[in-house]
């Protein structure tokens, strides 16, 4: 058994698998999938095991799962089902016309004949000979059905269920068409899940209003400590090692809530103290750990320091130096993130509160005004979501700011400023 088999990282994990009883998902989900006519909508932090959680109810064969991220407009969601269930995007009927052409000949033929040897006489008759020719003329008529009632009609005769996963990340107009579309097949039996974050739970309802009523919430909270441990204690059990609670403890400090990120500090553990798979005798990982040094370790090549060096370096133009309190330079994005890089703890980050932390590491001469703090975190918020196709790890509402991934709050915190 590998390493990689027991602590998954992004995957759907087995032998680490916790189902939190005590808050009854699993249950829930599949009493709300009994109901008809209404809309699953899930909602939770990113990488919290919404997605999961879904996979682990439902058969993988039953599954239709799209990405927000790639829905840029209707037409992509419908024909993206089409693929997945190798549907045909058309097909052809055949009509064919079929003519015979007949020519007979006719000619004399004298035949002489003897009767018993008596006497001879001549025979005159007739032969006919024919020949015929067929002609056969083919036309085909082509059908191509609509993208959407074809995938719908699919949906609904096989029992499959449609699961859009971060379909907050849509654009409202394009969700107003989907929540349309799918209204009525909902109601005649279409299973549809949509799993967003909380701050954009409720995007389904308000596109359209006739879904009041029609949606029902199924909220995933954030993972407790207890929680967290358990997937530790579960991978390490099945490994055959010994890890102390000190440094289980310090990984679910840092780990966001995230169970994604807890999966990867122990993954990562195992594989720093050369541990490849399961031992046969029980082995003891140190206790003694520079943390400081593991992490930076990990966030070296994170996935993350592309849309951090994206997000530092904002739209290209010339913007003014300012000056940090510790002697360095650097221009407006760069002060911004680098006060964000100490508020990835916080439950709820403001506009005002990284004015506060700017004024931490900033001299005073330098210190941007709240609207241009809130223009550079609007712009960052843009730069994300034009990053990917997935969840913006960066989002902005109204003075809010949320920092949806949690890989990327701990590349933020640990990364070298």
């Amino acid at each position: 058994m590998k390493i990689s088999e027991v602590f998954t990282a992004g995957g759907v994990p087995n032998i680490t698998y916790n189902s939190r009883e005590n808050l009854e998902l699993e249950d829930n989900l599949t009493m709300d999938l009994d109901i008809q006519g209404k809309i699953i909508s899930i909602t939770g932090p990113t990488k919290i095991g919404k997605t999961t959680l879904c996979k682990k109810v439902i058969s993988m064969d039953n599954l239709i799962l799209i990405s927000g991220g790639a829905i840029k407009s209707g037409e992509i969601l419908w024909s993206s089902i089409i693929d997945k269930m190798v549907i045909p995007n058309g097909w052809s009927k055949d009509k064919g016309n079929e003519k015979e052409k007949k020519e007979t000949t006719s000619f004399k033929a004298m035949i002489e004949a003897g009767f018993s040897g008596l006497f001879k006489g001549r025979v005159e008759g007739a032969d006919t000979e024919s020949e015929s020719e067929k002609n056969t003329t083919k036309e085909s008529e082509n059908f191509t059905p609509n993208p959407m009632n074809a995938a719908i009609e699919s949906l609904l005769k096989t029992g499959k269920i449609l699961l859009i996963d971060d379909f907050h990340y849509c654009n409202p107009e394009v969700q107003t068409d989907i929540i349309r579309a799918l209204k009525e097949p909902v109601g005649s039996g279409l299973k549809v899940i949509l799993c967003s974050v909380p701050h954009r739970g409720v995007d389904s309802i308000k596109v359209e209003k006739e879904m009041e009523g029609r949606v029902i919430q199924l909220s995933i909270d954030p993972w407790e400590r207890d929680e967290l441990y358990e997937i530790s204690k579960k991978g390490f059990d099945a490994l055959n090692i010994e890890c102390t609670d000190s440094v289980i403890q310090n990984f679910i400090s840092e780990s966001y809530k995230s169970p994604h990120l807890m999966q990867d500090f122990c993954y990562w553990f195992c594989r720093t103290n050369k541990i490849r798979e399961k031992q046969l005798i029980k082995q003891q990982l140190p206790e003694d750990v520079d943390f400081e040094e593991f992490y930076l370790k990990l966030v070296k090549n994170h996935a993350s320091k592309d849309l951090y060096d994206k997000l530092v370096a904002g739209p290209p133009r010339e913007r003014k130096q300012r000056e940090f309190q510790n002697g360095s330079e650097g221009d407006v994005y760069y002060a911004v993130m680098t006060a964000l890089s100490y508020l990835t703890h916080e439950t709820e980050i403001t506009v005002d509160m990284v004015r506060e932390q700017l004024k931490e590491i900033l001299v005073s001469s330098s210190m941007p005004n709240k609207t241009q703090v809130k223009q550079v975190l609007q712009k960052m918020s843009e730069l994300a979501k034009d990053h990917t196709n997935r969840e913006p790890a960066l989002d902005i509402q109204g003075d809010r700011v949320y920092i949806v991934d949690p890989f990327f709050s701990f590349y933020l915190k640990w990364s070298e400023k």
